[in-house]
């Protein structure tokens, strides 16, 4: 009896630290102006002297030497280049790009804006939005942006096959 009593406190002391260390640390926001776009899903944010990489939560948009990947970061540059951007910032990724959530001056959210006008792909490995899903299946219905083409290829599809082609050094 002691053990199981020792386990739940110890579990309730978790509890308690990891709400207090999220509620000390909640998401950061900041707002600054988009100064680069790199692709349909990454840019660079200027706020004040200092440059945050930003990667866009939940989607993913085609790669460079894919179908539609001029038109995904022409489309993204269109929302936002040189423009004031509020960015969540959620986390960073292996590449220390900041992974967030991207809102225009207007508070248009786009993310999900490149999702719903086909320019990239809900990216439900690490996402399960019902809008963001409901925004990509209305996209692909009425075949917006990359949807047009006859078989689009997603981006984690294609970043498996260029892996997969590549040639290998001669041991």
């Amino acid at each position: 009896m002691p053990k199981v009593f020792i386990c739940v406190v110890s579990c309730l002391i978790l509890c308690l630290f990891t709400q207090r260390s999220f509620a000390a640390n909640p998401p950061k926001k900041v707002k600054g102006k988009v100064v680069r776009i790199v692709d349909g899903d990454t840019f660079e944010l200027l706020v004040n002297k200092t440059t945050y990489k930003i990667r866009l939560s939940a989607i993913d948009a085609p790669e460079k030497g894919q179908d539609f990947y001029q038109k995904s970061k022409q489309a993204l540059s269109n929302l936002c280049f040189n423009k004031t951007v509020t960015v969540e910032l959620l986390r960073k990724d292996k590449y220390q790009r900041w992974i967030g959530d991207v809102y225009s001056s207007d508070g248009q959210y786009v993310n999900g804006r490149m999702i719903s006008d086909g320019y990239a792909w809900h990216y439900t490995e690490y996402s399960e939005s019902a809008p963001l899903a409901a925004a990509q299946a209305t996209a692909k219905r009425q075949k917006l942006g990359l949807w047009a083409l006859n078989k689009p290829v997603a981006p984690w599809l294609f970043r498996g096959e260029k892996r997969n082609t590549k040639p290998r050094k001669a041991a």
